[in-house]
Formats: structure tokens, sequence, C-alpha cells
């Protein structure tokens, strides 16, 4: 629908030849006025005679887009707790499967370390057996150098006893 302001703010093309661009302002100026008057009176109008069926008709509208509104929310919500329930169910598992290979992890060090310190006891006590028998025969070479010197001895003398 053209409204008042569209006839007051209308432009046209100049050209060599036309109508009288004077002529033609003045005639627009008047059907501004005319209309302006005709289109208040059709406001006036349509707010006097049928305000009662659209605002019954808004009124339904805006209920059934409050109960579209109401159950989209519900939606949302539900959702957002599936959603929620969802997440606390995998946080729970992946916990649950960090502490079990965090326990087998450390079953494992402990197992190791079991075995570790078997093996070090194990190479101490080979570490003694063989200091012993290094003792044992040092000391077996000891008392055959020992003996040597004497037997050396004892045959120097006889020779010079001779």
């Amino acid at each position: 629908m053209i409204t008042p302001n569209d006839i007051a703010t209308k432009d046209f093309k100049k050209v060599a030849v036309g109508y009288s661009p004077e002529e033609v302002d003045t005639f627009l100026d008047d059907i501004y006025e005319d209309y302006e008057k005709l289109y208040k009176e059709s406001l006036k109008e349509k707010t006097v005679v049928a305000p009662v069926a659209p605002v019954v008709e808004d009124t339904e509208r805006f209920k059934n887009l409050e109960k579209s509104i109401e159950r989209t929310l519900s939606f949302a919500e539900s959702a957002a707790a599936e959603t929620k329930a969802a997440a606390q169910a995998e946080a729970d598992a992946i916990l649950s499967a960090a502490k079990t290979q965090a326990a087998e992890i450390i079953s494992a060090a402990r197992t190791k370390s079991y075995e570790l310190e078997q093996e070090i006891a194990e190479l101490e006590s080979r570490y003694e057996l063989m200091k012993t028998r290094v003792k044992l025969l040092l000391y077996a070479e000891i008392e055959l150098l020992d003996k040597n010197e004497i037997l050396a001895e004892k045959e120097a003398q006889a020779e010079e006893t001779k």
C-alpha cells in the first residue's frame, strides 16, 4: 500500500519534452493532502472496527507460540539432562579404566621391584662366595710360598752342611 510519505518523496526524471514540473508538483501536493486524510481515516476505522478479532487471533497465536516454546524448552532440558548423564557415565567409565590401569601398573612395578631385589640378593651372595674363594686361593698360594721358602732354606742349609 502506498503511504502519504511515498507520495511526498516521489521524484520523477526530468526530460526535455514532457509535463510541466510545477504542475506535477502542485498536483502531487494535492494528492498527498487528500491521500493523507484518507489514510488516517482508514487507520482509525481499522482500530475502531476490528480490534476484537485481531486481539483474539493474536491471543490464540501467542498461546500456541507459548506452548511451542514450552515444548521446545522441555525438549532442550531433557536433551541437556541426557547429555549430562551420558557425559557423567563416560567420565565414570574413564575414571574406572584409569584406576584399573593404575592398579595394574603398580602391581607390575611391585613385581619387578621384588624380582630386582631377588636378583640383587643373588648377586650379593655370589659376590660373597667369589670373594671367599679368592681369599682361600690366595691363602693357599701364600701357604705354598711359605712352604717353598722353608724347603728352599732347608735345602740351602743342607747343601751348606755338605
